[in-house]
């Protein structure tokens, strides 16, 4: 009972311990129960207890330095019996030979389980307990029952001789015996319950021994193979049994087998399926009386383990030397590891980076969005792969291409990423040359032939998808030859660069300028709106190279033929088009050279015209070539009459020119400043003469180009004439067109007010036919709205025209504007308007411009009409 009592209470012992373990807890420590923790590998004792030291002897320090086959006196075969029959027996503790200090043994029940520690190895715990007493007990029992069988033998035999006068004193002998040999009986079962429990014990602990994955061979004294485990028997069947064989027959030329003991030897051993390689550790085994019994020789097959520290070996060198560098990072993306590669290209030392992001090395040509795209395919895919812009320590920025890959755990989360990277300025600067080598010409740094076709088709491309136009111009060199056959094709060399130069200086950024070869050259001008523009690049060019070429102190002088051609005028191909462009530039040679011309003929004349009508147009005012006209705008029922100054070209070279041709060209040539001005002061004079004739309000209406209010103070101007000429303000009217209001500025706002703070009249021209706004109505000072004629024309029988100026009349009313309707040519039209009560009308009806004499006349009919 009292046995019983201490195994349970060992085994709460051992379920607290196990649960956690500490060797230094005084739960372990200070217990009265002795205990050891055990590495069931090796056997070393990985810590004892108080209790421990105190039974065996040993202090605590020397008990940890020992190996639990120092202390056991069983060898292997009889603990294999002992933890088999305690299997049969159905016990959870072993009986076991303790030896103690003073090499006294003891019988010792033991009780193991296993555990995993803090480094995560498995151990095992051992709560021993002393039955020495006990089993001195069964052997005293054991040795009694002999001598009683023996005794009763002798009595027995002794009875048979006495005399019937002694058989009563031979029964009660044979009670007293037959009484012994029950109890005898009794402690025998015992004893034979307890060998089943052995024998119990030993077959478990066979177990265990075959199920170790370590080989196990057990040889005598002598070397002689006495037992093995299940793994030395199916690595070893093919050649037979090993029992009763030498040692020395397995382990061939091991110095381990001389050896009384050895730890953990490497030993390599040919098998069937190649090589393997063994640690050896060797342990001599003692009986109770400390006699050798044999050797127990633990092979560990450490074949793989080998494989795996060689193949960390060989990951180690290639990520020391490899050329890429290389960076771990965990799942925080906190930097864990970086190669010598890694320093060598950053400028970073492993100590500087570790525990940083990368983020550390951002250079800022990335974007947020950039990164974050990064890290989502990293995420969603596991790997990206790209260029990326880094810093180096010193600051500069360099180019790299970048693999990045997720490690994931086996729960399927990232727990590292690993990335390589390698510097790429060398590469991308190789690349940029061959680049540079196969786009441009070497000479003059210009496009080559085969880059301006590249961007040729692209822009055509574009201009299909867009609907743009560009031109193509082609230009030859004229007298090249002469020069180069002259002076050489080093002064020739230095001339094409020099007028490669000037070509490009006379072009936009956004043009493509290229050398096809020789001394041909073409260019590709974008978006092209008007065909001037084209002639003034072309213009400058001409003028450029014919200016004077100073080369390495020669003179030399030399021109220009350009050919021009049009998309999609002239073709929708760029064969077609570069075959026109061709073709025009020797249309220019064959006119004489130092000049350009255009593939059609149509288009060449009308820059033709376009040149002169400029040219023309620059004498006009000092020619005395302009003149201004007035058509009469008459109130309803009469009530008021005014006229609208208009002006008139008559030149001497091209006679009459019509107003809608030269007003464009002189805004973009900035004359109509001047002409405006004149203009101006001219009707305001004449004006100021009539005004005082009329017996009716009079006034004039004069109109304002949009230039003019973008380069010059308009109100100012306005304010001048009116001192000068003595109109009254309230007589003036400016007309303007929408185009002034679209341009919604905060300085033509300015102007306009300042001039209807004076008194002046402002309508707005062509109402309805330009970048009509309701909200100009409200915004703009406005006094006047002039319908155009082309709502005018069809009344009144068209309804759409008879519905949109009713409209237009009946808004203007509300928002207290006066109408005027030009283009009033019938009596039907006059009266539609009237019924609509238009406030003023205008047209050949009327009268058809007049000059001043005219409207004379014109003027003094109306006042008698009054």
């Amino acid at each position: 009972m009292k046995i019983i009592k201490i195994i349970i209470a060992c085994l709460s012992l051992c379920s607290s311990v196990v649960n956690a373990l500490s060797v230094d807890d005084p739960v372990f420590v200070e217990h009265s129960a002795v205990m050891l923790v055990i590495n069931p590998q090796s056997g070393q004792i990985i810590a004892a207890n108080k209790a421990a030291a105190k039974f065996y002897g040993f202090s605590r320090t020397t008990l940890e330095a020992m190996l639990i086959q120092d202390i056991n006196q069983l060898n292997a075969e009889q603990v294999a019996e002992e933890r088999s029959l305690a299997a049969s027996e159905g016990r959870n503790y072993f009986i076991f030979r303790h030896r103690l200090a003073d090499d006294t043994l003891r019988t010792v029940s033991v009780y193991s389980t296993p555990f995993v520690d803090g480094a995560g190895q498995t151990q095992l715990l051992s709560i021993i307990h002393d039955i020495s007493a006990q089993r001195a007990l069964q052997d005293s029992l054991w040795y009694y029952q002999n001598k009683l069988e023996e005794q009763v033998a002798a009595q027995t035999q002794e009875i048979q001789q006495m005399s019937s006068l002694k058989v009563l004193l031979l029964a009660l002998i044979i009670a007293i015996l037959l009484v012994s040999i029950l109890v005898l009986g009794a402690l025998l079962l015992r004893l034979r319950a307890a060998k089943r429990r052995s024998e119990a014990q030993g077959a478990r602990l066979k177990a265990i021994f075959n199920g170790i994955d370590d080989l196990l061979i057990f040889t005598d004294e002598r070397g002689q193979i006495l037992s093995v485990n299940k793994r030395v028997q199916d690595i070893f069947s093919a050649n037979g049994t090993l029992l009763n064989k030498p040692i020395g027959e397995v382990l061939h030329r091991s110095s381990c087998v001389e050896q009384t003991t050895c730890y953990q030897l490497p030993y390599t051993l040919e098998l069937g399926n190649g090589q393997c390689t063994f640690s050896i550790t060797k342990t001599t085994v003692l009986d109770i009386n400390q006699q050798l019994l044999g050797y127990i020789y633990v092979l560990q097959d450490i074949t793989e383990r080998l494989a795996r520290e060689r193949e960390q070996r060989l990951a180690q060198t290639v990520f020391d030397t490899t050329t890429e560098g290389v960076l771990v990072s965990d799942r925080d993306n906190r930097i864990q590891m970086v190669n010598r590669a890694f320093s060598q290209i950053t400028g970073f030392e492993s100590d500087e980076v570790l525990g940083q992001t990368p983020a550390m090395f951002n250079s800022g040509h990335h974007s947020k969005a950039y990164f974050n795209q990064l890290y989502q395919t990293l995420n969603e895919r596991g790997h990206w792969e790209g260029e990326i812009w880094n810093r180096r320590k010193t600051g500069d920025v360099y180019p790299s291409w970048l693999q990045v890959s997720a490690v994931f755990d086996e729960q399927g989360d990232i727990e590292m990423y690993v990335a390589l990277f390698n510097d790429i300025t060398s590469r991308k600067h190789h690349e940029q040359l061959m680049w540079q080598q196969a786009n441009f010409d070497t000479l003059t740094g210009l496009a080559n032939r085969h880059h301006y076709h590249e961007k040729f088709d692209t822009t055509l491309a574009a201009a299909k998808e867009n609907h743009t136009r560009f031109a193509i111009c082609f230009i030859d060199l004229d007298r090249f030859k002469a020069i180069n056959d002259t002076l050489g094709h080093h002064i020739g060399d230095l001339l094409l660069i020099e007028a490669a130069q000037r070509i490009q200086d006379c072009t936009r950024s956004s043009d493509v300028v290229a050398r096809l070869g020789g001394d041909e050259f073409a260019i590709l001008l974008t978006d092209i709106k008007h065909t001037r523009d084209v002639e003034a690049i072309a213009n400058k060019i001409l003028h450029q190279l014919r200016s004077q070429f100073v080369l390495e102190g020669h003179e030399a002088f030399v021109s220009g033929s350009i050919g021009i051609t049009f998309y999609p005028d002239d073709g929708d191909e760029r064969e077609v088009l570069l075959r026109n462009a061709d073709s025009a530039m020797y249309k220019a040679k064959e006119h004489g050279r130092n000049c350009f011309q255009f593939y059609t003929s149509m288009m060449h004349e009308n820059a033709k015209a376009r040149s002169q009508l400029e040219g023309a147009l620059h004498k006009a005012l000092i020619n005395e070539e302009l003149s201004v006209v007035y058509q009469p705008i008459l109130g309803k029922d009469n009530e008021r009459i005014g006229c609208e100054a208009l002006l008139r070209w008559h030149s001497e070279t091209l006679g009459d020119v019509s107003p809608g041709e030269f007003i464009p060209v002189s805004e973009e040539l900035g004359l109509i400043l001047a002409m405006g001005e004149w203009v101006l002061f001219q009707a305001c004079k004449q004006a100021k003469h009539w005004y005082e004739k009329t017996k009716t309000p009079f006034f004039v209406t004069v109109n304002v180009s949009s230039t003019q209010f973008k380069r010059q103070d308009v109100s100012t101007l306005v304010a001048t004439v009116l001192r000068e000429t003595g109109l009254p303000s309230h007589a003036l009217t400016l007309e303007i067109t929408e185009n002034v209001l679209a341009d919604n500025s905060e300085r033509i706002l300015t102007q306009l007010r300042a001039i209807r703070d004076m008194g002046v009249e402002l309508a707005i021209d062509d109402f309805g036919t330009g970048y009509s706004s309701l909200s100009y109505l409200k915004r703009f000072p406005l006094s006047k709205l002039k319908i155009d004629q082309e709502f005018i024309r069809d009344l009144p029988h068209d309804a759409e025209d008879r519905a949109l100026v009713s409209a237009i009349i009946s808004m203007a009313a509300n928002l207290n504007l006066q109408v005027v309707a030009e283009g009033v040519e019938t009596a039907e039209q006059l009266g539609l308007l009237k019924q609509l009560d238009c406030d003023f009308t205008q047209g050949y009806l009327h009268a058809q411009p007049l000059s001043p004499d005219e409207f004379d006349v014109y003027l003094a009919r109306f006042n008698e009409g009054c």
